[in-house]
């Protein structure tokens, strides 16, 4: 059984309390944190998690413990927690912890919800009840998504995977988290053609099809943001079937941003 961390119960592990920079990162092992106020269904989860993936998990009950633990790679974050139900659970910990891959698990699973919940931060839903396994591969999912944690740069943006931030001429855009999925898909993948299903799974889930129209508004929202004078400058439209990252393809910038 794996020692839980304090406010709301169960043994507890002084050393997983540890400041965000011990949080041991000498190893390829992804770091976990499961945030679940039930406790069956916690114990479950980061025991199955540590067994498929050979993952370091830590876990809590609460968004108050939560948010005095280190930064993971991946959060798994019941919305039902007794401190912050809701989304205020998912603000807050985006808040503090901008740059880690936020995997909601909820009672609710419509559409409208989780469009908003993407809106505010979450990078994919999983509705309750949920298979073991179907976690593993949405978490497995997610580690893939990461992809290259250095910063790119490309004509004349910057970004820094890490912290979902991009510049341009050094200057800092405003994305939302649905835009930087967006523009990090076409990026990542210079010069093919994403249909537009394809980006929907990516900034909705594998689950919606039909409302492929959200994509064209994130799309034309990304786009202004990038270059509000030349709003095709990086972005080309394949007529018919979706877009293409037609920038010249991203480059290790290092580890800082241009500006």
């Amino acid at each position: 059984m794996v020692p839980l961390c304090p406010t709301g119960g169960g043994a507890c592990d002084n050393s997983l309390m540890k400041p965000l920079e011990e949080w041991p990162r000498q190893t390829s092992r992804p770091t976990i944190l499961v945030i679940e106020d039930d406790a069956l269904i916690r114990e479950g989860v980061t025991e199955h998690l540590q067994r498929a993936l050979g993952a370091d998990v830590r876990a809590c009950p609460t968004l108050t413990a939560a948010l005095g633990m280190p930064a993971p790679d991946i959060a798994v974050l019941d919305l039902g927690l007794p401190d912050a139900d809701g989304l205020e659970a998912l603000i807050r910990l985006r808040d503090a912890m901008p740059a880690v891959l936020m995997l909601v698990a909820t009672a609710h699973g419509t559409l409208a919800e989780r469009v908003e919940g993407l809106r505010r931060g979450a990078d994919d839903y999983i509705v309750k009840p949920f298979s073991l396994l179907e976690l593993e591969a949405r978490v497995q999912a997610l580690l893939r998504r990461r992809g290259p944690q250095e910063t790119q740069a490309a004509a004349d943006l910057t970004w820094d995977p890490g912290a979902r931030q991009v510049w341009r001429q050094g200057e800092a855009l405003d994305l939302t988290p649905l835009e930087y999925l967006v523009f990090s898909a076409l990026a990542a993948r210079h010069g093919e053609a994403l249909s537009r299903p394809e980006l929907l799974r990516i900034v909705i889930g594998p689950n919606f099809y039909g409302y492929e129209r959200l994509v064209d508004v994130h799309v034309g929202h990304l786009r202004h943001k990038l270059d509000p004078s030349d709003s095709f400058r990086y972005i080309a439209t394949v007529r018919g079937y979706g877009y293409r990252w037609d920038a010249p393809p991203p480059r290790p910038q290092g580890s800082g941003h241009a500006g």
